[in-house]
């Protein structure tokens, strides 16, 4: 089976931190359901539900990527712009599809970001925004092995399979009542895994698994670029005219306020919006590098040692490969001016440091070894006494700015009535007010890919499990 580029190494060596205390996935994931404004004075990172899949939400090289990704950036910067002086911070969460409403309702997330289609039984229990795509066609999808289909008619007695959650499922039964009232077999419509998206069962039927699908036409028609197998039906049409919308708590009047103004600006039609549409519509590149062997064989083992390290030191595995493409974007190639090497981005004389003792960076085991020491090094010599659920925070802006520096942005923070054992909406401040937005800025989008990574892991490995025929 195919693997995404990155998260197949996230998937492949998934373990539990050997660390007692609550994730940075943990801790942005807790339960609460404030509004907008209240979320920004407070200084919580804006939490964005998604679902992982090659169209929305996905990694290539550890970058987060998708038209989700790209339209919630636009929505980040709109923020950054309507709120002079105020530092927004977002973070995406990746849960399976059918558990994204739920999520959003248990104020473990703020905002529905997953090519999300209004439907009346959705409108009751949550807010849409203003739709940022419409006039969507649902059509069947077959494979080599299918028999063809000309009209709905030809769906009598057949088996389909459709994404768990999906609004598809409610327009194949009505399609499916209609047959059964003229007399014919109904559909069998089969709901797929929870796990499963529908480019996943658009592998499936590509590869003979399962016979018939039913997907939004523009996404099988970039989908059939890389599975030539595919077969679209575009005149066996299950729906059209569907909308697109970001999703909301009912009582978050803000947020969507905020969110209908942002749509206008970004909705298919408008240059940008069109822009962002056809990267991942249009544009097939990120179909056809979906099984890169080149990308996995370079990252496969970089995991290895991440976890490799990760354990030794007692840290999650996940974060200390967030920390690497912060670092280096995964490059041991890398140098700075500052003489920092490969994917840690340490310096020789740090490595060669008798508290870290590890000679040889140039080389990727090395380097992955003596960036993690000196990470745990961080936490045992300058940290040892905050609570181990923020020491890590403390020690991700030491390795960037250096420990002196950060214990005297702590001194500062009691003095100014701050938490000094708190990073986050406290001594953070400290350091954008004492040095700039460097620092600040690498904590905050470690611990951002970190959660990030950690969800997706999380639902990439069950996904896995799920596809095996």
């Amino acid at each position: 089976m195919r693997r995404v580029v990155f998260a197949v190494a996230l998937v492949m060596l998934l373990v539990g931190t050997t660390v007692a205390a609550p994730t940075s996935l943990e801790r942005v994931s807790r339960n609460w359901t404030g509004d907008l404004f209240e979320a920004i004075e407070q200084g919580r990172p804006v939490r964005v539900l998604v679902s992982y899949n090659q169209t929305n939400f996905f990694l290539s090289k550890g970058v987060m990527r998708g038209l989700e990704v790209d339209l919630m950036g636009a929505y980040r910067r709109y923020l950054d712009k309507n709120n002079p002086g105020k530092k927004i911070r977002m973070v995406f969460l990746a849960v399976p599809f059918d558990q994204l409403l739920p999520a959003l309702l248990d104020g473990r997330g703020d905002i529905v970001a997953a090519g999300l289609t209004v439907t009346g039984d959705r409108q009751e229990r949550v807010a849409f925004s203003f739709p940022y795509r419409q006039n969507i066609k649902d059509i069947v999808v077959g494979g080599y092995r299918s028999q063809v289909l000309m009209s709905l008619d030809d769906l009598a007695g057949k088996k389909l399979h459709v994404m768990s959650g999906s609004s598809y499922i409610e327009h194949l039964h009505a399609v499916s009542r209609s047959l059964e009232a003229r007399g014919m077999d109904p559909v069998d419509v089969i709901e797929a895994d929870p796990d499963l998206v529908t480019e996943d069962l658009l592998e499936m039927v590509a590869r003979g698994f399962i016979n018939y699908v039913v997907a939004e036409d523009q996404l099988a028609e970039v989908w059939k670029k890389s599975m030539p197998g595919l077969r679209l039906f575009n005149d066996v049409v299950i729906h059209s005219g569907d909308q697109l919308a970001w999703a909301v708590r009912p009582g978050n009047k803000e947020f969507k306020e905020s969110l209908d103004a942002f749509s206008r600006t970004v909705r298919q039609g408008t240059l940008k919006g069109n822009m962002f549409y056809k990267r991942y519509f249009v544009n097939e590149e990120h179909v056809l590098n979906y099984n890169d062997p080149l990308e996995r064989g370079r990252l496969e083992p970089m995991a290895k040692l991440f976890q490799k390290y990760a354990d030794k030191y007692g840290f999650d595995w996940l974060k200390v490969a967030a920390m690497a493409f912060q670092e280096s974007g995964f490059n041991q190639d890398m140098r700075s001016i500052r003489g920092a090497v490969g994917v840690m981005q340490i310096k020789p004389s740090t490595a060669s440091d008798p508290n870290v003792n590890i000679k040889d960076i140039e080389k990727l085991d090395n380097n992955i070894h003596a960036g993690t020491k000196y990470l745990h090094f961080l936490c045992e010599k300058y940290f040892k006494d905050i609570d181990p659920e923020h020491r890590v925070d403390f020690a991700l802006a030491a390795y960037n700015a250096g420990p002196a520096r950060v214990r005297g942005l702590r001194r500062k923070a009691a003095e100014m009535g701050l938490d000094p054992d708190r990073w986050f909406g406290n001594v953070e401040w400290v350091a954008y007010n004492e040095i700039g937005h460097e620092t600040p800025d690498y904590v905050a989008h470690v611990q951002m890919y970190y959660a990030a990574y950690k969800s997706m892991a999380r639902v990439l490995k069950k996904r896995d499990q799920a596809m095996k025929p």
